[in-house]
C-alpha cells in the first residue's frame, strides 16, 4: 500500500502547478515581447544572445525578472523558515492565494501599466510557487522545467521495466501526467492569447481557484 502524502505533494497539485507554469511562459512569451516569467534559464540565454548581437536596449527586458525571480525565491524561503510548520498546508493555501492575487491585477492593469511592470509582478509571483510546491510524493519535483520530467520518464521507465520495479514505473508515470499537464497549460494559454490578447492570464487564475479548491476541499475531509 502506497503511502499517502500531503495534498500538496500529490499527483493532481503538481500537476496543476506545471499546468500554471507552462501556461503563464506561454503568456508572457506572446504578450511581453517574447520574454519568459519563470523560465529563468530561457531568459538568460536571450540575454546573452542580445549582448552578443549588441542589442543593449533589451538587457533589462530579461535581466530584471531574472533578479525579481531570484528574489522572490529567497522572501518565500524566509516565508517557510518562519512559518509555524504545523499550519504547512495553509502556507500553501496564502502562497496559493498570493499569485491568484497577482495575476488577477495583472489582468486588471496590463493594458494601462507598462509591460516591464506587469512581467516583474508574474515573475514574482510565479517564483514563489516553485519554491513552495517543490515535492511530488516526497520527492524533489520541478513543475516550472521539464527537461528533467522528460529525462525521468526514459530512466524509470527502462528501470522498471529491466529491473522489475513497479515504484519506477509510478514515478515515470508521474513525471509524464506533468510533462502533458504543462503541454495543456501552454496550449490552451497560447489559444486564450489569440482571443483576450493580455487579459488571457485568467486562465491561469482559474487554474488557481481549482488548485485552492482541491486544497479547501481536503482540509474539510481531514476535519470531518
Amino acid at each position: 500500500m502506497e503511502k499517502k502524502f500531503p495534498i500538496y505533494e500529490r499527483t493532481l497539485m503538481a500537476q496543476l502547478m506545471a499546468m500554471t507554469s507552462g501556461g503563464i511562459d506561454a503568456y508572457s512569451y506572446l504578450t511581453h515581447g517574447h520574454v519568459f516569467a519563470s523560465m529563468q534559464t530561457g531568459n538568460l540565454i536571450l540575454l546573452g544572445v542580445n549582448i552578443i548581437d549588441g542589442k543593449f536596449s533589451v538587457i533589462l527586458n530579461y535581466l530584471l525578472p531574472i533578479l525579481t525571480y531570484c528574489i522572490a525565491a529567497a522572501i518565500t524561503k524566509w516565508f517557510q523558515l518562519h512559518f509555524p510548520k504545523e499550519a504547512r498546508v495553509d502556507r500553501q493555501s496564502l502562497i496559493l492565494s498570493f499569485e491568484l492575487f497577482v495575476f488577477l491585477i495583472v489582468a486588471i492593469i496590463s493594458d494601462i501599466v507598462p509591460l516591464d511592470i506587469t512581467i516583474l509582478m508574474i515573475s514574482f509571483a510565479i517564483s514563489a510557487q516553485f519554491v513552495e510546491f517543490s515535492s511530488l510524493h516526497g520527492m524533489p519535483v520541478n513543475t516550472l522545467m521539464m527537461s528533467g520530467n522528460i529525462k525521468k520518464v526514459g530512466m524509470l521507465t527502462v528501470d522498471g521495466v529491466i529491473n522489475k520495479k513497479p515504484k519506477s514505473i509510478r514515478r515515470a508515470k508521474r513525471s509524464l501526467l506533468l510533462i502533458l499537464a504543462f503541454f495543456i497549460g501552454i496550449i490552451v494559454s497560447a489559444w486564450a492569447v489569440k482571443i483576450l490578447d493580455r487579459q488571457a492570464i485568467l486562465f491561469e487564475v482559474l487554474i488557481l481557484l481549482v488548485a485552492l479548491f482541491v486544497v479547501h476541499f481536503n482540509n474539510k475531509k481531514q476535519v470531518a
